[in-house]
Order: C-alpha cells, then sequence, then structure tokens
C-alpha cells in the first residue's frame, strides 16, 4: 500500500478528546486502502508519538514550555492568533517546526501523496512538498481558510495553493462558490465532498433517564467553539421570550473557548442563570448522548470578523441522532438545512426570529417529529462516512496512479 502524509492544525489530542475528530475519522477510514501518517500540532500533555485507530500519528512541538503552547486547539488557530500575543510570537516557530518534521516522515516513511487540510498554513507547506519532492497533493478548505482570510496578501497565499495542489475539495456549495469566485482559472479542479459523521455513534437513543436532573425540562441546546461567529450571544438572547410561553425551557451549551465570558456575561444580564448552563467540552459520545436528550438543536452561527459559517457540521451529528434542528441563514448552513423539510431557517442575529422558531417546534410535536425522520434519513443518506471516505479513496486512486 501506498504512504499518504495528512497535515492538518485540528486532531484528537488523546482518546475521548473533545477537539473535531473529522480529520481522524476520515484518514483511518481510508487505511483500507493507503498506510496514513498524520503530523498535527503537539498540545501539552499528548504524545508525541503513537498510533491511533489505525494512524501512525506525530505531533510536532513548536514552543517551551509545552504548556504554554498557544496557536492550536481550543477556540480554533485563527481566534488563538487574533486573540493571543504570545500565539503571533509562536506563529514562526510553528511553522519551521511542522516543515522539519514534514522533511523527516517524508523521508523516512517514503511519502507518495500529501492531504493538507486547510489550504493556510498546510496548503503552503503541501506545496513546497510538492515541488521539493514531487508528490502529487490534495488541498482540503473547511471555511476558515478561505472566508476569514480576504486580504491581497493572504488571497495571494491562497492562490499559490489553488494554483498547485492537483485536486481541492471543499466542504459545502457556498465554500465552493467562493473559492471559483475568486479563482474562476481553478474551476475544473474543485471537488465538493462534505466531512461526515460517523452514524454508528450519532444515532438516536432512548437516553433521557440518563438525565434525571433533566426529565421535567424541554431542552435546547449547542455544541461548537465558542466564538464570535457561532453567534450564541443570539439564542441566549433568544430565551426570555421562549420562557415566556414554556416555562420549563433550559439552554444547555457545550464548548470552549475565549468567548464563554462574554457569553456568560450576557446570560447574567439577562437573568437567565437557572436556565442557561454552560457544560464546557464535552468527548464526542458525551456530545452524542447530549443530542439525544436535546429537543432541539440550534446553530445560530453569523457572519462575523472571523469568517461565516461554511458547513456546519454539528448540525449533521444532531440529524442522525433524531434531533430537530435549527440554524440561521450563515453560509452553508443553507446547504443542509432545508427549511420547514429537515429543518428550520432563521435570519442570522434575529433573535426574535429564532425565538418564534424553537418555540413553535416545542409547542407543536407534529411538526418537531416530522423534521426530524427528514433530518435522520438526510444525514444517513448523504454525510455516512463510508459514503463520504469512498469518495475520497476515489481521488487518492486517481493521484496515485
Amino acid at each position: 500500500m501506498k504512504n499518504v502524509l495528512v497535515l492538518t492544525t485540528t486532531f484528537p489530542r488523546w482518546k475521548n478528546d473533545s477537539t473535531p475528530s473529522f480529520v481522524f475519522k476520515l484518514s483511518n477510514l481510508l487505511t483500507k486502502k493507503y498506510n496514513m501518517v498524520v503530523l498535527a500540532p503537539h498540545a501539552y500533555k499528548a504524545a508525541k508519538n503513537e498510533n491511533m485507530g489505525n494512524l501512525k500519528v506525530v505531533r510536532f512541538k513548536y514552543f517551551f514550555p509545552e504548556k504554554y503552547q498557544k496557536i492550536a486547539y481550543g477556540a480554533g488557530m485563527v481566534p488563538n492568533i487574533k486573540n493571543s500575543i504570545l500565539a503571533k510570537l509562536q506563529l514562526p516557530g510553528f511553522l519551521a517546526s511542522q516543515l522539519k518534521n514534514a522533511k523527516t516522515i517524508i523521508e523516512k516513511e517514503k511519502i507518495r501523496l500529501v492531504h493538507a487540510h486547510w489550504i493556510i498554513p498546510q496548503g503552503l507547506l503541501g506545496v513546497f512538498i510538492k515541488k521539493k519532492y514531487n508528490l502529487p497533493l490534495i488541498a482540503t478548505i473547511h471555511g476558515t481558510d478561505l472566508f476569514l482570510l480576504k486580504n491581497i496578501f493572504f488571497k495571494k497565499l491562497q492562490e499559490i495553493v489553488v494554483d498547485n495542489a492537483d485536486i481541492i475539495t471543499v466542504n459545502s456549495r457556498t465554500a465552493e462558490e467562493e473559492l471559483i469566485s475568486r479563482f474562476p482559472h481553478i474551476k475544473n479542479k474543485v471537488k465538493l465532498i462534505p466531512m461526515g459523521v460517523d452514524t454508528s455513534l450519532f444515532k438516536p437513543k432512548n437516553i433521557k433517564n440518563k438525565f434525571s436532573k433533566y426529565k421535567n425540562d424541554r431542552i435546547i441546546m449547542f455544541a461548537g467553539r465558542l466564538n464570535e461567529q457561532k453567534g450564541v450571544e443570539y439564542l441566549i438572547k433568544a430565551m426570555p421570550n421562549i420562557r415566556s410561553k414554556i416555562k420549563n425551557v433550559r439552554l444547555l451549551i457545550i464548548g470552549e473557548g475565549h468567548y464563554r465570558k462574554y457569553l456568560e456575561k450576557i446570560r447574567n444580564e439577562q437573568n437567565l442563570n437557572d436556565y442557561v448552563e454552560f457544560l464546557g467540552p464535552k468527548s464526542h459520545e458525551e456530545t452524542a448522548r447530549y443530542y439525544n436528550l436535546a429537543d432541539v438543536f440550534v446553530l445560530p452561527s453569523v457572519t462575523s470578523r472571523i469568517g461565516k459559517e461554511a458547513f456546519g457540521l454539528v448540525l449533521i451529528e444532531a440529524m442522525a441522532c433524531g434531533t430537530c434542528v435549527v440554524g440561521s441563514s450563515s453560509g452553508g448552513i443553507k446547504d443542509i438545512i432545508k427549511d420547514k423539510v429537515n429543518g428550520l431557517i432563521f435570519e442570522e442575529k434575529n433573535f426574535a426570529e429564532l425565538s418564534k422558531k424553537i418555540s413553535k417546534l416545542l409547542m407543536d410535536d407534529k411538526l418537531r417529529e416530522r423534521l426530524s425522520r427528514n433530518g435522520l434519513r438526510f444525514a444517513r443518506k448523504r454525510y455516512d462516512w463510508r459514503i463520504i471516505s469512498n469518495k475520497f479513496l476515489k481521488l487518492y486512486g486517481q493521484l496515485a496512479k
């Protein structure tokens, strides 16, 4: 089997980590036909070298002491750099260490194909590797690396990557349209392949009896990184109107990020301390249980200075658990939710409209159940990881020849 190097900044730090696992899930499934080596940033207390699933994982250290490594994980690479002077200072070391480790892996493991997740900075590293070692390159765009980085400098860097990549994949129609509008000449090598969902983990389960604390409550849920682009503040602001109609309603917020303090401040100002809970980060197994607990899952993303929602994988996870979903009109959310078919859409930042739609779902069991059934079928039919991984296997096959 041929050896593939995967470049990423988002990858589980350890077993049952709360960090998004889509790069792990995809890469692990591709080991059916390829030997996969993953290069990811190190995190404090994470192993530098280990096997996860069928993958060989190398984590590069970029600052000492290790516990002060600030660039990756948590709220995400872009927000971390924007909000931390220390993270900004660590960037040269981050890039140099990643390059050094990539060169070592390529020569030691006899790599024959490179897959870079995010066009900046991994895509740039992929271009360097392609030119130095004459290896084919796939670049996968996830959203922030496209929507956020729009000035002339970053567009030039993006152009270098998309010009040199052999294949570029995007995770939504919204991202595809944005990419081609910037670089029309690369249209023929752009492929739309979203990230997937593990339907053996995210599936309907009757777990109400495991959450005795909430046995009499109607549960609204959010899961994701806590930054301004996720729009959680508007979900919190919708709660007073919802509670005026439905007294036993509670909002559970899963995730971590620098924005949490600001969101807690809004909750306190709205006198919602008893009805809005911040649960912190949860493992994927725990999150799946909360999806099944929830009556409604909401992704209230907004267009902000750190971009807009390119996809919204949490919506697919919630759908796969049979949970009814509500999403804003931001970016790629509209690629997932078909309004009044498999969920409801509201105008981004319009918390008055959001409160009406959530209230309607909580008071209309038939509507909520119909949308939930449709969402469940939609997630299983289009986003099961086995379907998604087979699409990537075809691309690998084209380049491996």
